[in-house]
């Protein structure tokens, strides 16, 4: 996943790439739930820089308890990412189709991420990564990932500093949580630069894929 659509959140961008901002949901020390801008390319607190230099803005979920980057963030440091769709592109003979993924009735995704906060003496950089998982099958026609899709119930779970290890894995497991809509759009979307409903304008029937809880 390398772009996400329009938030659904108060936000009225159409096309959100990497090293941009969007509002996450966390939990604050004292358990309350609250909105706060991050930079969608997570950047660990040990790092000497703010950077692009390795692909940070998605965290495999097998590797999350491996990497340097990601185990402390994983234990600690989780976020739910609200939007309202995301972008995949399938091939097509020799070309790239674009979809946007959309909650069927459009009440929203909500993505698993991990997030973390840099400072030096200028101030503080809080910044996130999606959690990948492996592809449901129903979406395997668009790519051999996708981010980890959480039902309302799951992402309390997931901001819950109780969840076990091993529930949270379990959160983790490639699944759709809702039934999901996937809607061929234009290459109009493939321009980061390009912005509003055009981005989310199907130019052919949409592919219905069923939640895994109809």
């Amino acid at each position: 996943m390398d772009m996400l659509g329009q938030g659904y959140a108060g936000d009225d961008r159409y096309n959100v790439a990497p090293t941009q901002s969007i509002d996450v949901f966390r939990r604050t020390e004292a358990g309350a739930l609250e909105a706060v801008p991050m930079r969608w390319w997570l950047t660990p607190y040990w790092s000497k820089e703010v950077s692009t230099k390795y692909s940070m803005f998605n965290a495999k979920a097998e590797t999350l308890k491996e990497s340097r980057a990601f185990r402390e963030p994983y234990a600690r440091r989780r976020c739910v990412v609200p939007i309202a769709g995301f972008y995949e592109w399938a091939r097509a003979g020799g070309d790239k189709q674009a979809y946007y993924i959309h909650a069927r009735d459009d009440r929203g995704l909500l993505l698993a991420g991990i997030w973390d906060r840099w400072r030096d003496d200028e101030g503080e950089v809080l910044s996130f990564a999606v959690v990948t998982t492996a592809v449901h099958e129903q979406l395997a026609f668009v790519h051999t990932r996708q981010p980890a899709l959480l039902s309302r119930e799951e992402a309390r779970r997931w901001l819950d500093p109780g969840t076990s290890v091993e529930q949270r894995d379990h959160l983790l497991a490639s699944h759709l949580p809702l039934d999901l809509e996937a809607l061929p759009v234009s290459s109009y979307v493939n321009n980061t630069r390009n912005q509003g409903p055009r981005c989310i304008e199907p130019i052919g029937p949409g592919i219905v894929l069923t939640g895994d809880a109809a």
